[in-house]
Parts: structure tokens; sequence; C-alpha cells
């Protein structure tokens, strides 16, 4: 018998090495089984996941990042909703029909409307502390045993990425929303303070005493201690002190530096209800001026809260928008043709039935036959 010959096995095997790649093609309706079927493919296949990987992160981040600050505006506006029901109670107690019964009463209210301050300036949100700057592990405001409130956190925001490399401010801080600029001052320039204001500059650094009071010394973004300080002298007695500093400095390179300075809202609340309970006239009118104040700072941060809430609910159409074209982009190069995958198998079945028909042919012939 004429052996069969090996160019036809040869044959035989691609055939059988084409099937099983068509066969995977019609189960799962990819292209390619592994990177060897098809480099090309392979490469922009592990491109594309790659982008979807990382835009999926970036995806997940703004996500929580707009979770967050849905809740900083909701809170925000519920503590504007506040300052404007103690400004009108202000008012009524400002009138001089009142008597001091009357204004007692008025005092309780407000110092009920500023404990429910306190619980929303501590609001959470995934065990973070929404106002507090960027240490939100640490509680945004604090009470002391006296009930006066003061912020605990720092003047510098957390960031949120937009986009690759690409980061934006997220919230607004405990400063921004409880308390008010009282005066701002540049280098050279003297700059003066009470007792409890608080000193940021233009990098956002909080510039604080010492606890001998002689000194103001800078604090870094992670609230850690520098070298720098400036001198200050003190007058009065708690809790009316003064303090001043003579000449403000300048930055290290001899650039212009400005000094804020930062009076806290909780204190304007406190001066009120002091004010109510003393039956002081004069007191109310002052403090609600103060509150006047507090009521356009907070008001100013959840106008600055919109404007980032804004850019990040833009940068998450953005990012599901490219989402949405690598997913297309990766269906059109990994994803089998079905009609020609299906042309493709038929053709096989037409080339299977020639080459095995051929091949029995082959081994059909005897000697006999040939001679």
């Amino acid at each position: 018998m004429i052996n069969t010959d090996r160019s036809t096995l040869y044959r035989l095997d691609m055939l059988n090495q084409q099937q099983i790649k068509n066969n995977y093609q019609m189960s799962t309706l990819k292209k390619i089984d592994k990177g060897s079927d098809d480099t090309k493919v392979y490469t922009q296949e592990l491109y594309l996941n790659d982008k979807l990987n990382v835009y999926e992160g970036l995806k997940s981040q703004i996500e929580k990042t707009n979770a967050q600050n849905d809740v900083s505006d909701s809170t925000l506006a519920e503590i504007k909703n506040l300052l404007d029901f103690i400004k009108s109670e202000t008012v009524k107690g400002r009138n001089d029909t009142n008597d001091s019964v009357s204004r007692e009463a008025i005092a309780t209210q407000i110092e009920g409307a500023k404990n429910n301050l306190f619980t929303l300036v501590n609001e959470r949100v995934e065990d973070e502390y929404i106002f507090a700057g960027s240490q939100t592990n640490v509680q945004a405001f604090v009470k002391d045993e006296n009930g006066k409130i003061t912020y605990n956190g720092n003047p510098n925001l957390r960031q949120s990425a937009v986009e690759v490399d690409s980061y934006r401010d997220r919230g607004v801080t405990g400063f921004d929303i409880m308390s008010y600029d009282v005066t701002k001052s540049v280098s050279g320039q003297e700059l003066t303070f009470k007792e409890g204001e608080r000193i940021i500059d233009e990098n956002g650094r909080e510039w604080k005493l010492n606890a001998a009071g002689s000194v103001l010394v800078e604090y870094d973004e992670d609230g850690k201690l520098t070298k720098n300080f400036i001198e200050v002298t003190t007058t009065g007695e708690s809790p009316d002190k003064v303090h001043t500093i003579t000449e403000l400095p300048t930055n290290e390179d001899g650039s212009e530096k400005t000094f804020t300075v930062k009076h806290n809202s909780f204190q304007a609340i406190d001066d009120v209800i002091t004010a109510l309970r003393n039956n002081d006239g004069d007191g109310i009118s002052v403090a609600l001026e103060d509150l006047n104040s507090a009521f356009g700072a907070a008001n100013n941060a959840h106008g600055v809260l919109g404007g980032r809430n804004d850019t990040f609910e833009t940068a998450y159409e953005r990012v599901t928008s490219k989402l949405t074209h690598f997913n297309v982009l990766t269906t059109e190069n990994s994803m089998a043709n079905a009609t020609e995958v299906a042309m493709e198998s038929k053709q096989l079945e037409l080339i299977y039935k020639t080459l095995y028909s051929t091949i029995s042919k082959t081994n059909s012939l005897s000697l006999v036959n040939f001679l």
C-alpha cells in the first residue's frame, strides 16, 4: 500500500488547530484564547484592560467623593438654616419690649440650636469627618467642660482624583463654615488679634500661640510644628487678652506674606447667649453683627462647595464617557465576528470532507490496483 503523504498529515494537523480555534471563537465569541494566537490583538487587549482598570478606579473614587459632597451640601444647608434661626431669635431678643425673662427664654432656644450645630459640624461619612480638613480621622469640632466649642481640624483640604494624575480640592473645612475673617494684614504691617482667634497665612498654614503666649509659631499642612515663629506682645487679662505683632515678616524668598485673623462663629453665638442672659441690649446688637458675619461666611463656603461639587460631577460624566468608549473598543478588538466564524466553520467542514476523502482513496489503493 502507498504510504500517506506527510504533507497530507501536516495539512490535517493545521486543519485541526484551525478547528480548535474556530470552536473556541464560536463558544466564547472571542478572537483569541492566548497571546500567541494574535500578538497585535493581545497587545491592544492589554492596553485597553489597563485603561479600563484605571478609569473604573477613578469612577469609584469620584462616586465616593460625590457621596461625601452631597452630605456636605445638605449638612451645610442645615447649618445655614440654624444660623438664620439664631439670627432671627437674636433680632427678637434685641427688641426693647423684651424683659429679662423673655430674653432668658430666647437664650435657651439659641443654646439648643448651638448644640444642634455642634452635631452637624461633626457629621461623618464612612467614618470620615467631612469638615475636619485633611485630618478626616479627627473630630472636626470639640467642646470643653464650659461648653466652649473650637475647631479641631486644620485649614487644608483633601484632594481627590478627577483624571489620571489630576486632582482637585474636595469639600470645605470647619474654618470655612464656622469662622469669619476679622482682618487681614501683610508683611511689614501690624497685626492685632483677640484671645481665641486663629491666624492663617496665604499658604493655608496656621500660626498658633505657644503656651507662654510670647510667640506665634507656624504649623505645616500636617499639623506639625515648624521652626518659624513671630514675637507677640500681649495686653489685658483672659478672656479679654489682645495680642499684637508689631511687624509681620515676609516669606523666605522675600515675597509678601498675608495673614488672616479668623473669629470663631461659635464664640459669636456664645456672646449672644451671654448678652441675652445679662439683659444687655447693646451687647445683643454687637453680637448680632457678628452673627451676620458668621452667616455670611457659611453662605460663602456653601457657594465654594457648590463649585467644587460641580467639578466632580463633571469629572464623573467625563470618566463614565471614557469607560463607555474603552468598553466599545475592547469589544471591537477582542470579540470575534459571529458571521465570519460561522462561514469559516462551514469552509473547514468542506475542506475536512475533501481531505478525508482523498486520504481514504489513497489508503484504499493496493499494489495490484496500482499495477
